[in-house]
């Protein structure tokens, strides 16, 4: 992942009046800034920047499997008691 740099932050209105403008610099690689009232609110990022970023191509398993901890010295054990009766 590249450091990310803001050179121009676009003010919310002027954001949707050239949003194709602003999302097509983000597609490329570049993400964008708005502001609203002269504070950041959003940033645009390109599709395949987010699925980096939020890491939402990992199946669980394979983040389990990536934990730094050895799992197997934890003390897991099923409880071996009957299901308690209930009466319909």
């Amino acid at each position: 992942m590249r450091e990310v740099s803001y050179v121009i932050a676009h003010q919310l209105q002027t954001a949707k009046q050239r949003f194709s403008a602003v999302a097509e610099k983000a597609a490329k690689g570049d993400p964008q800034l708005v502001t609203k009232h002269g504070k950041p609110f959003v940033i645009i990022v390109s599709a395949a920047d987010w699925q980096v970023r939020s890491g939402a191509e990992r199946p669980l398993w394979e983040v389990l499997r990536s934990c730094p901890s050895d799992l197997s010295e934890l003390p897991i054990s099923r409880c071996k008691d009957l299901p308690r009766k209930v009466e319909l």
